[in-house]
């Protein structure tokens, strides 16, 4: 799981539109691994629900849920049905270097836009300020790649599905940092999120003093804790 979030850093993200250029890309920059029924942050800790699912494999697979009552977040599922982890893709850079990709940038756009509140942010994104970082932050990303529960099971690893992955450049430096927003849970302070350190599109996150100490702990670690809390 931690080697597939390694992986996934650099692999480009497929999206098959309805209008030219009949593709939009954009190039991983950012994901956070969860550990499955090794980790209590993980949806499927507990066992399979309707919502997670998809997260019990086959891998390779998109899990797509719901949060906040306001945002999709999409992942890789990145083992077996006894592992049901998943790698969380955090932030990608769109590619947009050719002229003939400015349709799929506006097209991107367009779904930041229509997840968006009218205001400053909005008027950002309308008039391409935002463009460079159209995906940073899960819920933005899914935003700009127009991606709901129904995508939820689409097979990664097919070019017929309506996202696929793909090679891209691997990043040159990879960071390591505790994942976010997990508040008290005893996994908060794992290192299992991994970004592109060069790229200027990941999340911006500090590392609070009493966080920056804690190793990574290794998935024998891992389920060594989970075994103690179950116990």
């Amino acid at each position: 799981m931690l080697a597939v979030a390694r992986a996934l850093l650099g692999k480009l993200l497929v999206r098959r539109i309805d209008a030219p250029p009949r593709l939009a890309v954009a190039r991983l920059v950012e994901v956070e691994a969860y550990g499955g029924r090794i980790d209590r942050a993980s949806h499927s800790f507990r066992g399979a629900t309707p919502r997670c699912a998809t997260m019990f494999g086959p891998a390779g697979r998109l899990y797509v849920y719901f949060t906040y009552g306001a945002h999709f977040c999409v992942n890789v599922v990145a083992g077996d049905r006894d592992e049901a982890a998943a790698v969380l893709l955090r932030a990608a850079e769109p590619c947009a270097d050719e002229p003939a990709e400015d349709a799929a940038l506006r097209w991107l756009r367009a779904g930041r836009l229509a997840r968006a509140r009218p205001g400053a942010t909005a008027d950002r994104l309308a008039s391409g300020a935002l463009d460079p970082v159209l995906l940073r932050g899960p819920g933005n990303l899914a935003a700009a790649l127009q991606l709901d529960r129904a995508h939820d099971g689409l097979d990664l690893t097919s070019t017929e599905a309506p996202l696929w992955i793909a090679d891209g450049p691997a990043p040159q430096r990879i960071a390591w940092t505790p994942r976010i927003g997990l508040g008290s849970y005893p996994a908060a302070h794992w290192c299992w999120r991994a970004v592109d350190a060069d790229s200027p599109a990941t999340t911006r996150h500090s590392v609070d003093g009493e966080r920056r100490p804690r190793p990574t702990p290794t998935l024998a670690q891992a389920r060594a804790a989970a075994r103690r809390r179950v116990e």
